[in-house]
């Protein structure tokens, strides 16, 4: 149903109105539909978002597309599928006290994705809420446990194997376990990941290698397991995949 607007006033007024109040033009009716389709109201909006925009435009400029483009809210895309899966991984995690190994496994992908089983008792609320996150982690549980003093350094190193592509990344390099959440029964090394030269543009992103244990006296603590995360960048198992796969394998 038209309006009572001759065309002459709504062409005299469209130009005047901003892109949201034009968009909005659009739903009244069929009338007024028709008459803002014009790219002329457009390029009058464009032009005063864009100024520069009118000095060289593209051949084939769309105002109405250009604006309605670059004007809307950018919407949270989901990643495609990853290439890497984690059938495909082996992580190799060494683990040294004062120089002497103490722990060393090589651990499937799936192994480290499935996680705790079952969590001791006993441990803090916060490390409890952690475990049952919906996020993804990768985690092992260290069995037998292990008994260690508290003061001596721990330090940490793994490598990853992808077996589809026959080729290694380094995760973490002798990496040191300095800081203890006590609140949250955690130890903590980290390391800057090395990215392939093909992706030059990323940079500053960790590997996190955690510690979990309780306190068995005041010097000593039993490590129940170790968990492996990417806070600073990729939560979900799909970004955790895309961001091992730009890593520098070798």
């Amino acid at each position: 149903m038209d309006t009572e607007f001759p065309d002459e006033v709504l062409k005299s007024v469209f130009p005047l109105l901003d892109g949201k109040d034009l968009v909005f033009c659009m739903l009244v009716c069929r009338q007024w539909r028709e008459i803002a389709k014009d790219d002329y109201f457009w390029k009058c909006i464009c032009s005063r978002k864009w100024p520069s925009i009118c000095k060289q435009p593209p051949s084939d400029a769309n105002y109405q597309r250009l604006y309605l483009t670059f004007s809307q809210p950018q919407k949270m895309h989901n990643l495609p599928v990853p290439k890497l899966i984690f059938e495909d991984l082996v992580f190799y995690i060494d683990m040294w006290l004062e120089g002497s190994l103490i722990f060393s496994q090589a651990i499937s992908g799936c192994t480290l994705r499935e996680g705790l089983q079952c969590a001791p008792r006993g441990i803090p609320d916060i490390l409890a809420a952690h475990l049952k996150s919906v996020e993804c982690i990768l985690m092992l549980e260290v069995e037998p446990k292990l008994s260690i003093p508290m003061g001596p350094a721990i330090t940490v190193s793994v490598l990853a194997h992808r077996k589809d592509s026959n080729k290694m990344a380094c995760i973490i390099n002798k990496s040191t376990f300095d800081y203890i959440d006590s609140n949250a029964a955690r130890a903590l090394a980290y390391e800057y990941l090395r990215f392939s030269p093909r992706n030059p543009f990323i940079s500053d992103i960790r590997a996190w290698m955690s510690l979990l244990f309780l306190y068995k006296g005041a010097n000593v603590i039993e490590v129940f397991g170790i968990e492996l995360d990417f806070c600073d960048a990729a939560k979900s198992e799909t970004e955790i995949l895309w961001l091992l796969d730009m890593l520098d394998w070798k």
